[in-house]
């Protein structure tokens, strides 16, 4: 395990948050939790920091299990981020969405459990491509 590739994994992954949960489905992610933006609301440095350290973390493990499944190629390292994406980040994700408080608890798990499986995935790309 090298360090490089996996932050910089993990860097890509929380950009794609960025970019997931604000231009591409930040209303949709809004509507499931039922989130209202008081008026100039302005998000906390922990809004950022907490899930760039669960990126972060996540590709550290992803990288992990890329090594044990002594993954050579793009095709292999790609099944491992798949299996992460699918059975970890999108499964909890969606045990998650059936909490009481969820308001759109499917819309939740559809919008928050792709970016998990994209996410995962993207970085075992960034895995391979930088080992």
């Amino acid at each position: 395990m090298e360090l490089i590739p996996a932050f910089a994994a993990g860097l890509a992954y929380f950009l794609l948050g960025g970019f997931w949960f604000t231009p591409l489905f930040g209303k949709q992610w809004d509507d499931a939790v039922g989130f209202e933006h008081p008026t100039k609301w302005r998000p906390s440095a922990e809004y950022y920091i907490v899930p760039l350290l669960g990126c972060l973390a996540a590709a550290f493990a992803t990288d992990y299990l890329a090594t044990l499944a002594h993954a050579q190629s793009l095709a292999e390292f790609l099944r491992v981020g798949f299996a992460a994406g699918l059975g970890y980040g999108a499964a909890i994700t969606t045990v998650n969405a059936v909490a009481p408080n969820m308001r759109r608890p499917m819309k939740y798990a559809a919008v928050v459990g792709s970016y998990h499986l994209l996410g995962l995935s993207l970085c075992s790309a960034v895995l391979y491509w930088l080992s």
